[in-house]
């Protein structure tokens, strides 16, 4: 199974409080399943890392830590060149940023499912009909931990 992941639902993977069972799941499986996103989402996990880490939810040595973890994921950069023009299109289109964009047209392009927790970005890739998932983050409490990447 191929897969588009956004933030919403990696960044849980290294903040504890943000966790939930989807995000546990979709981890859970990194290794069964080809996981993909734009290049953006390098940046976006490091700023994503860097708020937290300014918002007191981490410390620096945590946000190094996972920094060095998100390297050593198995998950696949798209290494073509970004269309911005197609970016720019779905992003007019579903009312979306340009980050969000992206990955809606990596998702579209190759005919890959998408998996988020963000709600336009789910309308949005039902809108252009391509299979989402996200069950959003309702669900129970579970104690915080580390995850061992």
């Amino acid at each position: 199974m191929s897969l588009v992941v956004d933030c919403s639902v990696t960044l849980p993977w290294f903040l504890e409080d943000e966790r939930s069972r989807f995000t546990d799941r979709l981890l859970g499986a990194i290794d069964r399943a080809e996981y993909w996103a734009p290049s953006v989402w390098r940046l976006e996990m490091l700023n994503g890392l860097l708020m937290a880490e300014r918002r007191k939810r981490i410390d620096r040595a945590w946000r190094i830590e996972s920094v060095d973890q998100i390297a050593r994921l198995n998950l696949r950069i798209d290494p073509t060149l970004p269309n911005v023009m197609a970016i720019g299109a779905l992003a007019e289109r579903h009312g979306l940023s340009a980050y969000d964009a992206a990955y809606l047209e990596l998702a579209k392009r190759q005919g890959f499912a998408l998996a988020t927790l963000d709600r336009d970005l789910v309308r949005a890739g039902a809108a252009e009909g391509m299979a989402v998932q996200s069950p959003g983050r309702s669900g129970v409490a579970q104690k915080p931990r580390r995850y061992n990447i």
